[in-house]
């Protein structure tokens, strides 16, 4: 397991300032009526530009109206 993990290539994202990032989360969630574990991923997509995996219908319809890639 732990060669496994060696291989992939994770990247480790540190915020510059994580009080306002949790903030824009939170804002997110509230604004898409989405829990914190949906609006983390869909956020982190948003930023990275890769498409979300979800089989999560409400969170399906708020990337597609956001403009994220799905992949189901």
């Amino acid at each position: 397991f732990m060669q496994l993990l060696r291989r992939l290539r994770i990247n480790v994202v540190v915020e510059d300032d994580p009080l306002t990032h949790a903030a824009s989360l939170v804002a997110l969630a509230r604004e898409h009526d989405l829990s914190a574990y949906d609006t983390a991923y869909l956020e982190l997509a948003m930023r990275t530009g890769f498409p979300l995996a979800t089989i999560d219908v409400r969170q399906q319809a708020v990337a597609s109206a956001l403009g994220v890639a799905i992949v189901v």
